[in-house]
């Protein structure tokens, strides 16, 4: 290298440094006029329980400032409201002194329902003085959420909210969003504008001094590709499965509580097993309850994970989500060998998601489905399989079976697939045809005789077969065909993470069809021109269609939950898989198909980073732990083994306290007769308001009277129940 290429060198690194050196101090300048906005929001009630906005009475909300802020919005969130409608909402504010300090009109078909929308608004509060805030709907009548009363309060001020006249003892979905003065410079305004600046100062740098060829072949002299072609898949499915179990714990137990129904009814059976009560699902409150409502299998997983980290019930059942989501990504792995990490983005499916928020059996019963539809695949696509393979498809089989009651369905699967080989037997006489066919037989046999026998045993020690009567009650059919059509448009959207699109949204549902029909079309073309027989693919779309067919057919005959996401995933689940496997030649190779796997990883990443930044793993101030404090103030005065009267506290804590049982009490029932429909209760408690109604109505039976003045007069001041000894 000659003096002059030195001089030049020098000269173009000091010209970077200069320009880097501009840059930075420009970055470093103070911003003018520069204000920091913060958003603050109160927490919502979770049941639909509203503040109604009728036609032409205003709301009038009375606030008091806590202190001393400039507002430079108010935010609202409203619901019931029609796309059809042309109403609009006036939002007005006024100070002591009548002066007008807002005042806006804001279209009806602007508004999202469901929500938060911002009303501009530059307004200094000044602490201790009050202000009033009138909302006048016109042509609409918008509801608000209540707020909760009991919740951290974020906001700058006390909120006092009147209808007609009368105050309300709740407030409403009303936020604000702050603004201060502070001195932000131009980069921090521009995200990463100074660390780019340096690294890009950096190359330019490393290229002046070492050439820009020489350093373009380090770069691709580092084996990038061979490392990821080998480690890429397994990386991203245990990245996958970090974002996953970071977003369940995050969403399902920090942020929220995720418990339906049934959900209590899966908790209240584990806590019944890890005291040793076995199927026995009020044994801990006195009763012989046999657990047949739903099979015993989920609770079991629930109760074993319980007793190995000691965890309560709820949070038992999230960790138990988890392995049980790394055994499907371990399973897809063992199946899709390199290709496991495209398969894998099924999980990533909003129903998915939300199964696994839920303590819910869908996500057990699929990993056992789609063990089972695998092994299946393995059996049909082998000449002659080992005994080994028939032995754990039958275990699988009876797993789906004692997850979900309609799991038996994979025997009618199954069948199928016989009566499709003896077929094939006739045509070519090929004993290996034969001996396959009879030894599905014999498994399917086995399969359905075991579970034949546990449904017959629910029979003899519940009275019903599956725990309740599954017969018809009145259905409008009509909507039920409705919410199915619904149903499946969510299922194709949910695949894409998306909502169903406004357009289709807005459809009258015979118009829904078509659009059903054109996707389903589409979807039976591409797998018809492609599939091809006893493949792992056509097993897993068989499957998955058969599952669809089956269960709105039972659904028609039975009455149960309308159509929805909850019970269609799995099949979804299944089909994905096999749809993806017949496209997956169509894309393996080409170079979009890699830049769509490292832009996948990345938004998975990002994804992961969000919840830390916004503080979703801070269970400081969990919100289950604030919930299972309200049923623990709730239940503080029912004694152990108590019949609760007319429940009214939260259903989800019924897993809380398994040894209290709900009651009710008619006009015509005695204490008698209450002694010996709640014969494993020791007390009976009601809540003192009831006990007071009760009285007052003069219908109920001399002895539930005296019971219930005798209770009321041993009542301390400030208690709520009613306690009365069933000795």
């Amino acid at each position: 290298m000659t003096t002059k290429d030195r001089i030049l060198k020098i000269t173009y690194v000091m010209i970077v440094l200069l320009c880097l050196s501009a840059a930075l101090f420009v970055l470093g300048r103070s911003a003018q006029n520069g204000r920091r906005t913060t958003e603050l929001l109160p927490e919502i009630v979770e049941e639909p329980i509203y503040v109604e906005c009728e036609q032409g009475e205003p709301l009038e909300v009375r606030l008091r400032a806590r202190e001393s802020v400039n507002i430079s919005a108010f935010r609202f969130l409203l619901v019931n409201i029609s796309q059809e409608s042309r109403g609009t909402v006036r939002i007005a504010m006024t100070d002591d002194a009548s002066s007008l300090l807002l005042n806006q009109v804001i279209p009806v078909e602007t508004i999202t329902p469901g929500k938060w929308f911002s009303v501009p608004a530059w307004i200094s509060l000044t602490e201790g003085e009050s202000y009033t805030l009138s909302i006048l709907a016109d042509g609409s009548e918008p509801y608000f959420m209540q707020r909760k009363e009991d919740a951290a309060d974020p906001l700058p001020f006390e909120m006092q909210v009147s209808k007609g006249g009368e105050v309300l003892d709740c407030g409403l979905s009303l936020g604000v969003e702050t603004a201060e003065e502070v001195a932000v410079t131009y980069g921090e305004i521009l995200y990463y504008s100074v660390p780019l600046c340096i690294l890009g100062a950096a190359a330019l740098i490393l290229c002046i001094l070492f050439g820009r060829k020489r350093m373009w072949g380090f770069l691709k002299g580092i084996p990038f590709s061979r490392f990821f072609e080998r480690y890429g898949s397994d990386l991203f499915l245990a990245l996958l499965f970090g974002a996953l179990c970071v977003s369940v714990y995050s969403r399902a137990y920090v942020k929220g509580v995720y418990i339906s129904s049934d959900s209590a009814g899966y908790l209240r059976e584990a806590v019944n097993l890890t005291k040793g009560q076995g199927f026995n699902y009020d044994g801990l409150a006195g009763y012989d309850a046999w657990f047949a409502n739903w099979p015993i299998f989920y609770p079991a997983m629930i109760a074993l994970v319980m007793m190995v980290t000691g965890a309560n019930a709820y949070l038992a059942s999230k960790i138990l989500t988890m392995a049980l989501m790394a055994a499907l990504l371990v399973i897809i792995r063992q199946a899709f060998r390199r290709d496991a990490w495209f398969y894998a983005l099924c999980l990533t499916n909003i129903g998915f998601l939300n199964l696994a928020y839920y303590t819910w059996s869908e996500i057990p019963f699929m990993v056992f489905l789609l063990g089972f539809a695998l092994v299946l695949a393995k059996i049909l696509g082998r000449p002659d399989p080992e005994v080994k393979w028939y032995f754990l498809l039958g275990i699988l089989g009876l797993c789906c079976f004692l997850t979900r009651y309609f799991g038996i369905f994979v025997w009618i699967v199954t069948g199928a697939y016989i009566l499709c080989l003896f077929a094939r037997y006739l045509h070519k006489r090929d004993k290996v045809l034969l001996r396959k066919a009879l030894s599905l037989t014999a498994t399917a046999f086995s399969g359905g005789v075991l579970s034949m026998a546990y449904l017959l045993l629910n029979r003899i020690m519940n009275g019903m077969a599956s725990g309740v009567s599954r017969t018809l009650w009145w259905d409008d059919y009509e909507k039920l065909t409705n919410d199915l059509i619904e149903s499946l448009l969510t299922e194709v959207c949910n695949v894409f993470s998306i909502q169903i699109p406004e357009l289709v949204e807005g459809f009258p549902y015979h118009l829904k069809v078509w659009v059903l029909a054109v996707i389903l079309t589409g979807l039976g073309w591409f797998v018809i021109r492609n599939v091809k027989r006893f493949t792992r693919e056509s097993v897993l779309i068989f499957t998955a269609v058969s599952y669809y067919l089956i269960f709105t057919v039972i659904r028609y005959f039975s009455s149960m939950d309308t159509f929805y996401f909850r019970f269609f995933e799995p099949a979804s689940f299944l089909l994905c898989l096999g749809l993806m496997g017949l496209l997956l030649p169509y894309l393996r190779g080409k170079k979009g198909f890699h830049f769509f796997a490292g832009a996948v990883s990345a938004l998975v990443i990002l994804a992961v980073a969000s919840v830390f930044e916004n503080g979703g793993l801070d269970a400081s101030q969990g919100y289950y732990r604030q919930l299972s404090a309200q049923w623990e103030q709730a239940c503080e005065e029912i004694p152990e083994r108590s019949v609760v009267i007319f429940n009214d506290i939260d259903f989800r804590a019924s897993w809380y306290r398994p040894d209290v049982v709900e009651g009710t009490i008619t006009p015509e029932d005695t204490m008698e007769g209450l002694k010996e429909t709640y014969y494993g209760s020791d007390y009976l408690c009601i809540r003192g308001e009831f006990a007071q109604v009760m009285l007052e109505s003069g219908e109920y039976q001399e002895s539930v009277r005296g019971a219930l003045e005798k209770g009321m007069d041993e009542m301390a001041q400030g208690e709520e129940f009613v306690v009365i000894a069933m000795d």
